[in-house]
């Protein structure tokens, strides 16, 4: 048999010279010092110092750790000074503040969270598609948004509050207009009137005094309190007609419909008895701290409840 050529066998393992015993095994030779160039390991070099070193990680920072979540900022996407807001009430829409109103979106990080509406730093509620926000006329605004269920039996149905908001419109046109695209954008806005029929009745309904106001005269004690009156003859008024139309605008927007009510207030006319109402409520004079006994009852405890669940 033909001896085989050592340059064409292809082994997977080294050759080992049996010659020689007494020589040191090249598998077994983890010798660090490499001074001779034609000793190859088959392994590579291990500094056993380098081990020792390196089994902690010496900068702290840089050990992977779970990140906290961004913090939550304001964005401010609207303010309007001289705003009166008010609780809609059948039996007494009672002021509830007074000052800038503003829109604010809350982020967290580069996501928002939420936007929300707010008047004097004091009274806040939300803003969403699922809530309603309807303009009047160019100085009058209502939102109505549902109240989360309470614990007890007689609070297990969601209840809906209603904010009727005026504003001193006067010099404030181009912010109102800002104003418009603002709620058209993050809740389920629709802009409305109410019969000219309506308004001949009674001068409860009169609101026009907040047209020719403007925001820094409602720094003048009498001008306040002038508009103060009529924010509230005016939206006492209107009440029954808001509450109906809340109230149908929220189980259509659940029910997905996406349709906007119309003609319960502002196709129809304000009865007799709300216009006299209106006028009794502007004429007489109630005392600062006794306006809540005037609100209903039932109001008062959605109030409560939705403090409690917003705070």
């Amino acid at each position: 048999m033909a001896s085989q050529n050592p340059n064409q066998r292809n082994s997977l393992y080294p050759q080992v010279d049996d010659s020689n015993p007494n020589a040191p095994s090249p598998l077994l030779n983890l010798n660090h010092n490499h001074s001779s160039s034609s000793q190859t390991s088959l392994y590579p070099t291990i500094d056993y110092n380098d081990l020792v070193q390196n089994l902690f990680v010496e900068d702290a920072s840089a050990a992977s750790s779970p990140s906290a979540p961004p913090e939550a900022t304001e964005e401010v996407l609207l303010r309007i000074p001289g705003a009166i807001l008010n609780l809609v009430d059948k039996d007494y829409s009672v002021e509830l503040a007074c000052g800038d109103f503003s829109v604010i979106r809350l982020r967290q990080g580069d996501k928002a969270v939420a936007v929300y509406a707010r008047v004097a730093d004091e009274i806040q509620w939300p803003l969403a598609k699922d809530e309603t926000a309807v303009k009047v006329d160019d100085w009058h605004y209502f939102f109505s948004f549902r109240v989360p269920k309470g614990s007890d039996a007689e609070e297990e149905q969601e209840d809906v509050l209603s904010y009727g908001l005026t504003i001193a419109s006067k010099g404030q046109e181009g912010l109102l207009k800002e104003l418009d695209a603002v709620l058209e954008s993050c809740s389920c806005f629709s802009v409305q009137k109410v019969s000219e029929k309506a308004k001949k009745k009674g001068e409860a309904l009169d609101g026009s005094v907040a047209k020719e106001l403007s925001p820094k005269d409602l720094k003048s004690g009498k001008k306040k309190e002038m508009m103060e009156e009529r924010c509230a003859a005016y939206w006492t008024t209107l009440a029954p007609n808001v509450e109906d139309y809340s109230g149908t605008a929220a189980r259509m927007i659940a029910a997905g419909s996406g349709h906007v009510v119309k003609g319960i207030l502002w196709c129809g006319d304000v009865t007799v008895d709300r216009l006299k109402w209106g006028n009794d409520v502007m004429k007489k004079r109630i005392t600062p701290g006794s306006n809540a006994a005037e609100v209903s009852p039932q109001t008062l405890k959605r109030i409560k409840r939705w403090a409690i669940s917003y705070t």
